[in-house]
């Protein structure tokens, strides 16, 4: 887990988590970026994805895969600029403000 902090207390976080816990998909990460809303736009997300993408390569991982939200624009333009493609979407997969939304799967070759 990285956490960016502004002095006063933590504005942003990202991790790395298995994919899976099969030995197949040991070279799979999946991860989470999280940005205070007030915060956001002003790089922290980015500057997080960086270093999750550098942690990635120095475990050896060879692919990061996210789950993320289509109504989070900020969110899919910080994944694809970063070089991240979409792959699918999983059709009412997630819970958002007490309703189904669809899920987008994106991933990112690191080699």
């Amino acid at each position: 887990m990285l956490v960016a902090e502004d002095g006063g207390g933590i504005v942003g976080w990202g991790s790395l988590n298995r994919f899976n816990p099969r030995a197949a998909y040991d070279h799979v990460a999946d991860f989470s970026v999280y940005v205070a809303r007030e915060w956001r736009g002003t790089g922290i997300g980015t500057a997080l994805l960086i270093a999750l993408e550098e942690r990635a390569r120095t475990l050896a991982y060879h692919k990061m895969v996210l789950a993320g939200f289509p109504t989070n624009p900020a969110g899919m333009r910080l994944y694809e600029k970063r070089g991240f493609r979409s792959v699918g979407v999983l059709s009412a997969a997630g819970v958002l403000d007490g309703g189904w939304v669809d899920v987008i799967v994106m991933e990112k070759i690191l080699d």
